[in-house]
């Protein structure tokens, strides 16, 4: 009588073992398959961080690039801002001492006459025939107004004279008809853009000549 009810108990335990594989193996089968969706969550999670990362990485280099050309224009626009107002100044400081050289050079009997010499020189080829007018200052003497009409005798058709002018103290202004030719320090130092650029040439060439004798002690 007991061996007939031994069967029916073993086979509730064996289901019960089969259902606890098969549960087994399908929470097996689900958490592998999460584990590998995880990972591929995880690997484009890296790869999408790793791209917000090297393009914030861009962008700060750009933005950084982008200020660093803004700071050398402003520092190029400043540089060049200061150069332009010491070279304003410099020139500033030497008209003055060109102005006065020039009277200088007019007092100093051999350099007033190569001064009017060029003056002459300059009559005969810019001046068109007929009177020509020579104000000149009171210190230019009358052998001084023989070798200037001395100068310009090949010209032809040239009436010349002589007047003292009270305003000049140096050089000579010349009037042919309605054109004027002022060789004057006012007349020489008229161009102002000219004038600049002379004395600034002569600076650099002052800085270079000191620069290269710093240069060999």
């Amino acid at each position: 009588m007991s061996q007939p009810s031994l069967i029916p108990s073993r086979q509730p335990a064996a289901l019960a073992r089969e259902i606890e594989r098969q549960f087994k193996k399908e929470s097996g089968d689900v958490i592998a398959a999460a584990q590998r969706d995880a990972s591929v969550i995880t690997t484009q999670a890296r790869a999408a961080a790793r791209r917000r990362v090297h393009e914030a990485i861009r962008e700060l280099r750009q933005e950084g690039a982008r200020r660093l050309a803004r700071a050398r224009a402003e520092v190029e626009t400043e540089e060049r801002a200061r150069a332009q107002r010491r070279a304003a100044q410099a020139v500033s400081d030497a008209s003055p001492v060109v102005r006065e050289q020039l009277e200088v050079r007019w007092r100093d009997r051999q350099s007033r006459r190569q001064w009017t010499d060029a003056v002459a020189r300059l009559c005969v080829l810019r001046l068109r025939p007929g009177i020509w007018l020579i104000e000149h200052p009171r210190d230019w003497s009358e052998p001084e107004r023989r070798d200037f009409i001395a100068m310009i005798r090949e010209r032809e058709g040239v009436d010349i004279s002589f007047e003292l002018a009270g305003d000049l103290r140096s050089g000579l202004r010349v009037r042919a008809d309605q054109a004027v030719l002022d060789a004057t320090p006012h007349g020489l130092l008229a161009d102002d853009r000219t004038v600049a650029a002379l004395i600034l040439d002569e600076i650099g060439k002052l800085d270079a000549d000191a620069a290269a004798y710093s240069g060999r002690r």
